[in-house]
């Protein structure tokens, strides 16, 4: 066997190799030439993986001096086309509300008016040793045994007992006042009560319910020191 020979069984052994592997489908024509210069010709042509037309000439010298290899055809070029999709938004009306009016539920205060059995009395609401006056119901009380008391001293007697514990207004006290005619004893229930008047500046007034210019000037005299 001539070097020829085994030069060209040798490359259509690699090819035929390499085309399986490649998983390509091919048919290869060889045309050998031993007159002058020994040459072969060796032309392939095949299909690919994917179907597309693949080519491939060679010429093979004896002696592997020279070695031409030209391949022609290739797979289709791949084309990817990317589509964009933009979405376009529509800003949303805005809709304007009208502020609402929100309720605060706060502690419950002391209401404004008092009803101290004496009608509008400006002493109902204010405080003496962080106490009130006495309300309507306790003063009409008060005032109910008192008046069933017909003896003067056991009436302030009574009376002292009631003030120790309860607050007056100023117009509560006038009215205690005026249940003792004995002007000594009302200046003592005065005296005794006195403390727990919750408005005593405006009792001063009252200095006219005593005949006696002396009494009256020391019922001042007490009321002021209040």
């Amino acid at each position: 066997m001539t070097s020829l020979a085994r030069a060209v069984i040798a490359v259509s052994v690699f090819v035929a190799t390499t085309a399986s592997a490649q998983d390509v489908e091919m048919n290869m024509n060889v045309q050998v030439d031993d007159v002058d210069m020994p040459a072969a010709h060796i032309q392939m042509k095949g299909t690919g993986p994917g179907g597309e037309a693949e080519s491939m000439d060679m010429d093979v010298q004896a002696g592997g001096a020279r070695m031409n290899i030209k391949m022609s055809g290739g797979r289709p070029a791949e084309t990817s086309e990317r589509t964009e999709k933009r979405e376009r938004r529509v800003p949303e009306p805005r809709h304007h509300e009208e502020p609402r009016a929100v309720h605060v539920k706060g502690m419950a205060s002391e209401p404004v008016f008092r009803d101290c059995g004496t009608g509008e009395d400006p002493g109902c609401t204010l405080k003496r040793d962080g106490q009130l006056a006495m309300d309507a119901e306790t003063f009409r009380g008060v005032m109910k045994a008192l008046k069933s008391t017909d003896n003067e001293l056991t009436r302030e007697d009574m009376a002292e007992k009631m003030f120790k514990r309860n607050y007056l207004t100023a117009r509560q006290f006038g009215l205690v006042l005026d249940l003792f005619d004995n002007e000594l004893t009302r200046l003592d229930v005065a005296k005794n009560a006195a403390p727990h008047v919750v408005n005593p500046q405006h009792s001063l007034g009252f200095s006219s319910k005593w005949e006696n210019s002396l009494n009256g000037e020391d019922y001042i005299e007490i009321m002021s020191a209040q």
